[in-house]
């Protein structure tokens, strides 16, 4: 049976403490990295070694999120130097532009690549595989899918890709996907996931379409 993926809520953003969506691309609140840090040790009681993949959408707080949660299972090349956090060998997390929240709201649009990279130079490899426009939502730059239903499958084709990969690896064949409230409702629209909590799922196809149960 191919592995689990778990759907993760990024943890509270400033944004939510403050409910003030025009902060820009908005970052966790102190409060929301204790809520990451908590995440991270819930899970990691039920699902300890069986995570091989981890991938997250490129907003901050996502980002964030990740590093804070997930520090026991990602790997250490993904830490500033001298921090003690990550594992040698983890799990390299990825992030995927389709995974960003869906509405077009100041606190949910993202950074350039190269802002990205200077905030967090330890993932350059994965945020250089960003498109360039990545963070832009709408019009002819973007290069987001044009509707909701392709986006809802390019990630779920993204999810069955990564999970056949991982059939071949060492590791775990779960996969963490670390994204926002529209996203979640976009793939799982019964789930109710509060901010900081999780998820888990497995992706079936039914009639030759892929869907989150």
């Amino acid at each position: 049976m191919q592995g689990r993926i778990h759907l993760a809520r990024h943890a509270e953003g400033l944004h939510n403490l403050r409910n003030d969506p025009t902060i820009p691309n908005a970052p966790l609140s102190e409060r929301g990295f204790d809520f990451a840090e908590g995440l991270g040790h819930r899970f990691i009681r039920e699902y300890s070694n069986s995570v091989g993949a981890i991938i997250s959408s490129p907003l901050r707080r996502a980002i964030q999120t990740s590093l804070t949660a997930f520090h026991r299972i990602l790997d250490s090349t993904q830490y500033p130097k001298n921090s003690g956090s990550g594992v040698n060998n983890g799990v390299m997390l990825a992030l995927d532009a389709n995974l960003q929240e869906i509405a077009d709201l100041p606190s949910n649009n993202g950074s350039t690549p190269n802002d990205l990279i200077i905030e967090f130079p330890e993932l350059k490899s994965e945020i250089e595989k960003l498109h360039e426009d990545w963070h832009v939502k709408t019009g002819h730059r973007s290069p987001l899918p044009q509707s909701l239903r392709q986006r809802k499958a390019e990630i779920l084709q993204r999810l069955q890709k990564t999970l056949s990969d991982l059939q071949n690896e060492p590791m775990g064949d779960d996969i963490v996907v670390v994204t926002h409230q529209g996203v979640i409702a976009l793939l799982a629209p019964t789930a109710n996931i509060p901010v900081g909590h999780w998820q888990t799922f497995r992706l079936v196809r039914e009639n030759g379409l892929l869907s989150l149960e």
